[in-house]
């Protein structure tokens, strides 16, 4: 689907995380992060984006996609993606210090 359509942001989210239940990371994080540009408000894709990059170490470029998925998903009131987020993002900070 996405070799047809490179700009459907539902399919590039679909292949990012059936590459990232496959732990392909380094894979996935560039569909999520597609599809976060394509959707802004898509908080799955801003949160596994983060995921994809703290798997990888690379914990200074998971700071902003993790912040942005857990303002959506206040703004959206999905509490385990929020804790999900938290999460994420005191492992950054961890990581960071």
């Amino acid at each position: 689907m996405v070799a047809e359509d490179p700009d459907n942001e539902l399919a590039l989210f679909s292949l990012g995380q059936a590459l990232f239940e496959a732990h392909r990371y380094a894979e996935a994080g560039p569909h999520f992060e597609r599809a976060a540009l394509l959707q802004p408000d898509l908080m799955m894709a801003h949160l596994r984006h983060a995921a994809c990059l703290v798997a990888q170490k690379c914990y200074a470029q998971a700071g902003a996609p993790a912040e942005i998925a857990r303002s959506l998903a206040i703004a959206q009131n999905h509490v385990g993606p929020r804790g999900d987020a938290d999460d994420l993002l005191e492992e950054i900070a961890d990581a960071l210090d």
